[in-house]
């Protein structure tokens, strides 16, 4: 039974005549939306957010259209998950909206589907956590229906890599799904990487977010021993940068954000504690990016401090960019909210300026005009956009703390590095 239904889906695919439906339309769903589409497939598009389904459907794209009704996942041939997996306020992974997709999907399974979780997870989650669910939702047996596991690769705001030129992890918990899920990437991803397990999949992601945590905690921490001997940092990692092997150039900044890096080491941790292996570099880095936006909350007070009489008003802080990272609007995990709540903690007013991030929380980003900068006590910059006038900064002679060396070519006291 199963054999027949591989080689009907395989046809389907090869055929593009395979609909696609994609569960979560944020970053990652998008993006792999456009990839999918751009294949020649039919996409429709899973949301709860009834803006972001109507703001889809007003685009008006040939073959792509979004809805909230998951009943209508029974017209999709394959089903690629792409929800969030947070952490709680414990740092504990969140679950919550995978398995509450994943149900969904359960109640409306047919025979045949190949389901493909793309969201980041700690090994034996596809296994242990999303089958079960799909299975006994579903009343289908195993061999009834094929799931794989990809991990996303999108990195917001890159002008140079996306979902088709970035190699494709695949993996399937069984043979037949492996072959399936590897024959829908390479329709559209120019080169898909199969690897043996399910687990080896959900940890190739978990290596990679580590590794990233892990290199810009410690450069934040070599960066505080150099400061206090008065060694330029950035002057370190160019050198260190010139040989052409063995050395990889991280940089300090006022810490990790986004949805993966900060978040995924805790789903390795909590996974580790459930076998009984200590992770002491995984944990030490991630605390490192814990206290990280704190220092810059720390270093603005000292700035305060050293150079206004506060004469009855508490300082003005702008903060200059606050997405997690350039050049996009993303503010999950952003290092920039956590300062601002620092800030707010030691008395000071903030507000910030971002060409990305029009409102959040009640706040409107102010325009950077010369102005704006001559209200504030205090700059600091946040987040590097492009977009930014720095001069306007630069001139204004405000002391400005710089936590990306995004002003390295203006060597003036008003000035502060990290």
């Amino acid at each position: 039974m199963q054999q027949k239904t591989t080689s009907r889906l395989s046809k389907l695919i090869k055929s593009k005549k395979a609909k696609v439906g994609i569960v979560g339309m944020g970053y990652v769903g998008s993006a792999l939306a456009e990839a999918v589409k751009s294949g020649g497939f039919s996409i429709l598009g899973f949301d709860i957010d009834s803006e972001k389904v109507a703001k889809i459907n007003s685009l008006g794209k040939k073959n792509f259209q979004a809805t909230e009704n998951i009943k209508r996942l029974e017209e999709c041939d394959v089903i690629a998950i792409c929800v969030p997996t947070p952490v709680d306020e414990y740092n504990r992974p969140n679950f919550s909206i995978l398995t509450k997709a994943a149900s969904g999907i359960a109640a409306n399974l047919k025979k045949g589907q190949l389901v493909i979780l793309e969201s980041s997870v700690a090994p034996q989650t596809t296994r242990n956590l999303l089958y079960p669910i799909l299975a006994s939702g579903s009343q289908l047996k195993g061999s009834d229906f094929f799931l794989a596991f990809s991990p996303e690769r999108v990195d917001p705001g890159n002008g140079k890599f996306n979902v088709t030129n970035t190699p494709k992890v695949v993996s399937g918990i069984d043979e037949a799904s492996l072959k399936l899920a590897t024959l829908f990437y390479s329709s559209f991803v120019e080169k898909v990487y199969p690897v043996s397990s399910l687990e080896a999949a959900e940890m190739t992601k978990v290596l990679e977010n580590v590794f990233r945590l892990v290199n810009i905690s410690l450069i934040n921490e070599i960066n505080q021993f150099t400061k206090s001997i008065g060694i330029d940092i950035w002057e370190v990692i160019g050198a260190a940068s010139t040989k052409p092997f063995g050395f990889l150039a991280h940089y300090p900044g006022p810490g990790a954000g986004g949805d993966c890096i900060p978040v995924l080491p805790y789903h390795l941790l909590d996974a580790a504690a459930k076998t009984k292996v200590n992770l002491k570099v995984v944990e030490a880095a991630a605390a490192v990016n814990e206290a990280q936006p704190q220092k810059v909350a720390q270093k603005a007070v000292e700035v305060i401090n050293g150079k206004f009489v506060k004469n009855g008003h508490n300082p003005n802080v702008l903060l200059v960019g606050v997405s997690y990272k350039e050049e996009t609007a993303d503010i999950r995990q952003s290092p920039a909210l956590k300062i601002w709540k620092e800030l707010e903690k030691s008395g000071m007013n903030v507000s910030y300026h971002d060409p990305y991030v029009q409102n959040i929380n009640g706040y409107t980003s102010k325009k950077l005009t010369s102005k704006t900068v001559r209200e504030h006590d205090l700059i600091i910059i946040t987040t590097a956009h492009k977009k930014i006038p720095y001069r306007t900064l630069v001139r204004s002679k405000k002391p400005l703390i710089d936590t990306k060396n995004t002003l390295s070519k203006y060597r003036q006291p008003h000035i502060i590095r990290l």
